[in-house]
């Protein structure tokens, strides 16, 4: 039997969501992604040598050398995945992230930079709320504080941690991986096949049939000795 062309992939994949800063976290250590994906959950390849991230479309967005199994606490950057110096172009990107939660995201979002000195940060720690809590749930408390004009990060945190119930890991992994696979996977489903394309070989005849046919024409009993 000839070998597979190519070799067996036995590399690690995993879930991980972009934090505040624009990092996933593997084994205590820290890699850098383009900031705009902030709060975003994103699979990971973990390769015996690289940390490789892609996006929720499977396209490679950022890799970096692994950091060694008995090194704890580092950081890996990539100094392109850093905010850009652009303040319209993070502002804009930011905007845009914001308007997918909700009617009020947009909103929300002109207010709080215009009212918080530090918007455009408290903007990207808002978003990284969603590795704790459930898309519906930040969209419900940006609407919230919206509603009271209460624009900042520790208003949103507030109404959450008042109305909104913090998922588990586990739970968060299991949830978000099987929305994602279904997002990749196509509603093709695999029917069975109709028993008529099953007639040639149903209808063939075997030749140890024959014999006994053969030997039953002779006058033998089927279940002679």
């Amino acid at each position: 039997m000839p070998l597979p062309a190519h070799p067996y992939d036995t590399a690690e994949v995993l879930y991980r969501v972009v934090d505040a800063e624009g990092y996933i976290a593997y084994r205590q250590n820290f890699y850098s992604v383009p900031w705009q994906r902030i709060g975003e959950f994103l699979p990971v390849r973990v390769t015996e040598n690289e940390i490789i991230v892609y996006s929720p479309h499977v396209m490679e967005i950022a890799r970096h050398e692994r950091f060694p199994s008995n090194v704890q606490g580092q950081r890996r950057t990539n100094e392109a995945h850093r905010p850009s110096r652009d303040v319209r172009l993070r502002h804009e990107v930011l905007k845009s992230r914001f308007e997918e939660l909700g009617p009020q995201g947009g909103y929300f979002f002109e207010a709080l930079v215009k009212h918080r000195r530090y918007g455009r940060d408290e903007a990207q720690r808002i978003l990284a709320l969603l590795s704790t809590y459930e898309r519906n749930d930040l969209a419900a408390a940006i609407e919230r504080a919206s509603r009271y004009r209460a624009f900042s990060v520790t208003a949103v945190e507030r109404i959450l941690a008042a109305q909104a119930q913090p998922r588990s890991g586990l739970d968060f992994l299991d949830n978000e991986a099987r929305e994602h696979l279904s997002q990749l996977c196509t509603d093709e489903r695999v029917t069975p096949r109709p028993m008529t394309e099953y007639r040639d070989l149903t209808d063939s005849e075997d030749p140890f049939d024959e014999e006994e046919k053969d030997a039953t024409a002779d006058g033998e009993p089927d279940d002679a000795p």
